[in-house]
């Protein structure tokens, strides 16, 4: 898809994408679009189980996330479709998979974005759960099971945030962790005077994402439309 579109020709071009989609969907794309959020954002480093990253992408849809960032360093990142039913359809991913600094390089975008990076760890000494401040938007950065962040992920991190555990085994798997920190964040900033909802430009193109994976044969949906603006 272009997407060098000024923001009228964007517009053009969803509602001439939209004739060919059903109006009951369209009405479910209004209502997703207006709880979508991109104050809340979740960061995956080198996860290798494909299991628990697709359990985590269908959740982050479930609770309205847009955005995942997915970090690849020793692991190769891979989606389950069966896991996952369809969550990579509707969020963005983006993927910090070829560089030699991948973290790094993840970090400075969320920075860039103004987010506040907050390492997860069971080990973690700053806040639980229950105490972590919401009121600038954040990313939630989680590592592998086995080995947890990797040094550089949790030396930089602006701060850091537990859940407390009451058993012997000291951590919840990772799909499990997500989902508890995404549920309760979640409603803690919807029931805030936060502004967590997408500007209308962010909608205009996650919903033109959304009509472009819904159609049959998008290319030739674009070619005809931009014949179509040379006529006119």
């Amino acid at each position: 898809m272009d997407t060098t579109m000024d923001v009228a020709t964007k517009q053009k071009f969803l509602d001439y994408l939209y004739q060919y989609i059903s109006p009951h969907k369209l009405a479910r794309y209004d209502e997703v679009i207006n709880n979508r959020t991109r104050h809340l954002t979740l960061v995956m480093e080198d996860i290798y189980q494909t299991q628990n990253a697709s359990a985590v992408l269908r959740s982050a849809d479930c609770f309205g996330l847009q955005d995942v960032h997915v970090i690849e360093i020793r692991n190769k990142y891979s989606v389950n479709k069966d896991v996952a039913r369809g969550a990579p359809k509707w969020i963005t991913q983006h993927k910090y998979i070829n560089g030699q600094d991948n973290t790094a390089d993840c970090y400075k975008a969320l920075k860039d974005q103004g987010y506040r990076i907050v390492a997860t760890s069971p080990h973690a000494k700053a806040h639980t759960i229950y105490s972590l401040p919401i009121e600038q938007k954040t990313a939630l950065v989680f590592g592998t099971e086995k080995f947890g962040l990797s040094k550089y992920a949790f030396d930089n991190a602006d701060d850091y945030v537990a859940i407390p555990i009451y058993g012997f085994t000291e951590s919840f798997n990772i799909s499990v962790t997500a989902a508890l920190f995404m549920q309760h964040l979640i409603h803690k900033i919807r029931n805030s005077e936060i502004d967590w909802k997408l500007r209308e430009e962010e909608k205009l193109d996650i919903l033109l994402k959304w009509a472009w994976n819904s159609v049959h044969k998008p290319y030739l949906l674009e070619k005809h439309f931009k014949s179509s603006l040379l006529i006119s």
